[in-house]
C-alpha cells in the first residue's frame, strides 16, 4: 500500500481507528498490521497521522484512542442535542418506575441508532441495544418510535433490508399488523412490546422531539411482562412524562 492515496488510504486509516477502539487494552503495531493483512511500514504510515493529530495515543503497551475523539463524542452529543440533562432525566424514571431506563438517539433517516445510553435496575432484563441499523426494530418498541417517525421511503428500505424477520413468536411479521401497530403509536405517542424481541422482556417507550419537532430519539422502560401488565397505566405515564423532559432537556436554554 505504500504510496496509497485517496479513498483506499483514508478507508484504511478508518480501519485502524475501529480496530484500537474496539480492543479491550492497547494495541501493538504488528497487532494492526495483522488486523489490517497489510506490512508493519504500511501500518506504521496509517499510525503517524492518527497519533500527531490526537486520534490516537501510543503507550508502553501499545496504541489506544486519544483525546481527540473524545472531542469528536462531545461534538456529536451536541449535533444531536444530547445533553447532560438526558442521564438526569433517565436516572428520574429508573427511580420512578423501579425498572431499567435507556434512551436511544436516532440518526439519518431515523432508522440507524446514533447513540444509547441506560440507567439499569438491578436484576431487570434489558434489550441488547447496539449502534447501527437494528434488523430488531420492528419488534423492540424504542424501534417502533423510529418507523412509526420515518418517511415512507425510509419504512419502504426496513421492509425490503432487513425486513420483518421473526425474533419471538409475538413478533410482528406482517406488513399489515406493522402498518396498524404504528398508526396506533402515532395516534397515542407511545409504542408497546411484549415479548416480541426476546421472551420474558418488554418494553415502552416514548419519543423525544428535536427543536424542529421532528423525531430524534426515544425514551423507554424495559420490564418484565407480568410488571408491564400490574402497572400498565403508570409506566406509560412514567415514559410520557419523561420523554417530555428530555425533549425540554435537548432544546436552547431559553
Amino acid at each position: 500500500m505504500a504510496g496509497q492515496t485517496g479513498p483506499r488510504a483514508a478507508d484504511r486509516t478508518l480501519e485502524v481507528l475501529e480496530l484500537v477502539a474496539r480492543a479491550t487494552g492497547p494495541v501493538s503495531a504488528k497487532a494492526l498490521a495483522r488486523g489490517l493483512g497489510c506490512a508493519l511500514s504500511t501500518a506504521y504510515t496509517l499510525l503517524t497521522p492518527l497519533t500527531e493529530r490526537g486520534y490516537l495515543v501510543r503507550t508502553d503497551g501499545g496504541y489506544t484512542l486519544g483525546y481527540q475523539v473524545s472531542a469528536l463524542h462531545r461534538a456529536f452529543q451536541r449535533q444531536m442535542g444530547l445533553s447532560s440533562g438526558i442521564d438526569g432525566v433517565l436516572a428520574r424514571m429508573r427511580q420512578t418506575a423501579g425498572a431499567s431506563a435507556n434512551y436511544v438517539a436516532y440518526q439519518g433517516d431515523g432508522l440507524v441508532i446514533a447513540d444509547v445510553r441506560t440507567v439499569a435496575a438491578d436484576g431487570d432484563e434489558r434489550p441488547e441495544l447496539a449502534i447501527g441499523v437494528d434488523p430488531r426494530s420492528h419488534a423492540y418498541a424504542h424501534g417502533k418510535i423510529a418507523l412509526a417517525a420515518a418517511g415512507p421511503a425510509a419504512r419502504r428500505r426496513y421492509l425490503e433490508q432487513p425486513g420483518l424477520r421473526r425474533f419471538t413468536p409475538q413478533t410482528i411479521a406482517s406488513v399489515e399488523r406493522l402498518d396498524e401497530e404504528l398508526r396506533r403509536i402515532r395516534r397515542t405517542g407511545v409504542a408497546l412490546d411484549v415479548e416480541e424481541a426476546r421472551p420474558g422482556l418488554a418494553c415502552l417507550a416514548a419519543p423525544v422531539l428535536g427543536t424542529d419537532g421532528a423525531v430524534v430519539g426515544s425514551v423507554s422502560l424495559s420490564v418484565r411482562p407480568e410488571d408491564l401488565r400490574a402497572r400498565r397505566r403508570q409506566l406509560i405515564a412514567a415514559v410520557r412524562r419523561a420523554a417530555d423532559e428530555a425533549t425540554e432537556a435537548g432544546q436552547p436554554a431559553r
